[in-house]
């Protein structure tokens, strides 16, 4: 990046200040590809006292871009929620990369990084400013395959499937696939990783019968908008309920829990450590876009993540959904005119 003049070092200053409140909440932003269950993420997120999300920023080549239309109107379609849009509602000033590294470069700590889709915008932004790898503390990443090699059924090579392919190949994650460059790039970073594992993901189900049947266990007075906001995703996209599973919102709550001093009490029951290798050469053909475990020492390029593995249902779904009946939007509560990014290109313009 380009050396900064005086009068704009001065106005940095300033920026700066803005992020050196004190606070006991931990910052974090969502960087999301605006799926239907990174909304139940984000819904989720913003109802928990203990993080406060400073940015939600989109990335633009996740799984979304193929159902775009059902999810573009999942909130306002008389079929599906039927919601009035905020028309008045505006974007930040800055693009996403922009915003990530503004907001690292100029905090006092650490921030965490809930990834929902593809890491090409958190890619970009460390390639951007490298001096914005040690301001984050945690990257907790949504999907991805953590197996050994021995897990795998590697075909002949007259069987195996050619690059590029027209689809994700069998067993691997969409966010990893999408961009598995950005994730060498991130994993081999430095950053602390985390990820709740498209396998471990596969083990919640949006399975609305045992929903119904716990709101009425732990008494929880779910809104009529509330209930169709977590409860229509396969209707409104057209697909199977045993397709949808609670993608996004188990790697948010998996965040908090991972956050919190005692995490033993949270839904996820088990944890791993494992050094990881993203296959992202062509010629690795059905390896393409998963993560090998736990290879021999001579293998470079390999970084640790921490994974959950085994997860309880009900603590989970209880979690979940008393947050989202709480309506406390945590995150919501400063103005517009004092959100982060909006004071920040009031300093950097003033």
């Amino acid at each position: 990046m380009k050396p900064l003049s005086p009068s704009n070092e001065h106005h940095y200053a300033k920026a700066r200040m803005l992020t050196n409140k004190a606070s006991s909440r931990r910052p974090v932003i969502i960087d999301t590809d605006t799926d239907i269950d990174d909304l139940w993420a984000v819904a989720y997120s913003i109802n928990v006292p203990t993080i406060d999300v400073v940015a939600i920023t989109a990335v633009g080549d996740g799984f979304s871009s193929s159902i775009l239309g059902p999810i573009d109107t999942y909130l306002t379609s008389p079929k599906c929620l039927n919601q009035t849009a905020n028309i008045y509602l505006q974007p930040s000033p800055f693009d996403a990369v922009e915003l990530i590294v503004q907001i690292l470069k100029h905090s006092h700590g650490k921030v965490d990084i809930l990834a929902l889709g593809p890491l090409t915008n958190i890619a970009e932004a460390i390639s951007t400013d490298r001096t914005i790898v040690k301001k984050i503390g945690t990257l907790y990443f949504s999907g991805g395959d953590f197996q050994a090699l021995s897990q795998f059924t590697l075909l002949p090579p007259a069987q195996q499937p050619s690059f590029p392919y027209h689809t994700k190949n069998k067993g691997s994650s969409w966010n990893v696939f999408l961009d598995v460059l950005a994730m060498q790039r991130v994993a081999s970073s430095g950053i602390k990783l985390a990820a709740m594992p498209s396998p471990t993901q596969l083990l919640l189900p949006t399975n609305l019968t045992m929903l119904e049947i716990l709101v009425k266990k732990f008494n929880i007075k779910l809104t009529p908008f509330l209930h169709g906001l977590i409860t229509n995703a396969a209707k409104c996209t057209n697909q199977d309920e045993g397709e949808i599973k609670w993608w996004d919102n188990s790697a948010a709550q998996l965040m908090v829990q991972m956050q919190t001093k005692n995490n033993k009490k949270g839904f996820c029951k088990k944890f791993e450590t494992v050094s990881t290798l993203f296959f992202l050469i062509p010629e690795s053909d059905q390896l393409f876009g998963h993560g090998v475990v736990n290879l021999t020492k001579a293998v470079k390029g390999q970084a640790p993540f921490t994974i959950c593995t085994q997860v309880d249902e009900t603590i989970f779904l209880k979690e979940f959904l008393t947050k989202l009946i709480s309506k406390k939007h945590y995150s919501c509560a400063t103005t517009y005119k004092n959100r982060y990014d909006i004071a920040l290109q009031r300093q950097l313009s003033g």
